[in-house]
């Protein structure tokens, strides 16, 4: 059954038409890319920062693949035929890629604790052995702006950490905001 070819819908001069399955194919793919450019300008905060931009790039991300995969579908299906087997697969690609889509957006913009974890309190990292790691700290995240992450120890006579560039889906990283932050990170190999 997967292996059966389908008959596409006629011209009205009686020729396979094959413009009308490459459309579909080429929106089912299409909803899932917006999808997935959804969860993007989500995470990386620019759906709250610039609004407008970010519908322009969910559109571009989608009406230019779409217009893509149209345009080459149909002359793909005109050469090799239309099977049940392109339908499921097509279908199953659309449905991985938007269930992917949040760990996607995730490990490209992660958030500041997860960008603490991935730069320097992660295993492997210069303070995972240190009072500094997550679990063993009070994270709080003061000022207007919240761009800074405070990093207090639980343990007593351990100065606080305090490092800039500290927002969710921020794409630069984390740095000392200060001179003391400056030395603990020193002290620690960062």
């Amino acid at each position: 059954m997967l292996f059966r070819r389908l008959e596409p819908p006629r011209t009205a001069a009686g020729a396979p038409d094959y413009r009308p399955p490459a459309m579909v194919f080429a929106a089912v793919m299409a909803v899932a890319l917006m999808v997935t450019s959804f969860y993007m300008v989500l995470a990386s905060q620019l759906f709250h920062d610039h609004r407008r931009t970010a519908y322009a790039l969910v559109c571009a991300a989608t009406m230019v693949p779409f217009l893509a995969l149209y345009a080459v579908g149909h002359r793909i299906l005109a050469r090799f035929g239309l099977y049940m087997w392109q339908s499921l697969t097509v279908g199953l690609l659309a449905l991985c890629m938007m269930s992917a889509a949040p760990s996607w957006a995730e490990a490209v913009f992660p958030r500041a604790h997860a960008r603490y974890e991935r730069e320097l309190g992660g295993p492997g990292r210069c303070l995972y052995n240190s009072p500094y790691r997550l679990d063993r700290t009070q994270t709080t995240y003061p000022g207007p702006e919240r761009n800074q992450m405070l990093i207090d120890p639980i343990e007593d006579g351990h100065p606080k950490l305090r490092l800039d560039n500290a927002v969710d889906g921020g794409l630069r990283h984390l740095k000392p905001a200060d001179a003391t932050s400056r030395q603990i990170l020193t002290a620690y190999g960062c």
